[in-house]
């Protein structure tokens, strides 16, 4: 079974927000400077991390806005599933301003957003068993 978009972007979310992290460590070893490869790394994956998170927050909103069923699941009722979606859209929130203040802390949480997406594609039969 083909992997799901809203997977597959988690996914990259996560490899995207560890880099950054990464990077942030090796700009931090070379003493903060404004410029060199490290900066410009850490600025193109800190760039790379917004950039699928906003694509991660329009393909939750375009899942509620233009098809409402593709949310159910045989036995899962709307108002889960929309909990499920705004706990989802929080979650992509929170890692968007880790990404720009609080990046130490991006690992986890991108980790922690690529299981919580599994979990929901499962609850509603997106993803094979």
């Amino acid at each position: 079974m083909a992997v799901p978009r809203l997977l597959q972007l988690a996914q990259d979310l996560e490899w995207l927000g560890c880099e950054l992290e990464h990077y942030g460590h090796l700009h931090a070893k070379e003493g903060f400077p404004e410029a060199g490869p490290t900066w410009h790394a850490f600025l193109e994956k800190q760039r790379g991390v917004l950039v699928t998170a906003d694509k991660l927050e329009r393909e939750l909103k375009h899942a509620v806005t233009f098809n409402p069923t593709a949310l159910l699941g045989v036995d899962y009722p709307l108002e889960a599933a929309l909990e499920a979606i705004a706990t989802l859209l929080d979650a992509v929130e929170d890692i968007k301003r880790s990404a720009l203040f609080v990046v130490h802390e991006l690992p986890g949480k991108v980790r922690a957003f690529t299981r919580m997406v599994d979990s929901y594609l499962r609850a509603v039969g997106s993803v094979g068993r």
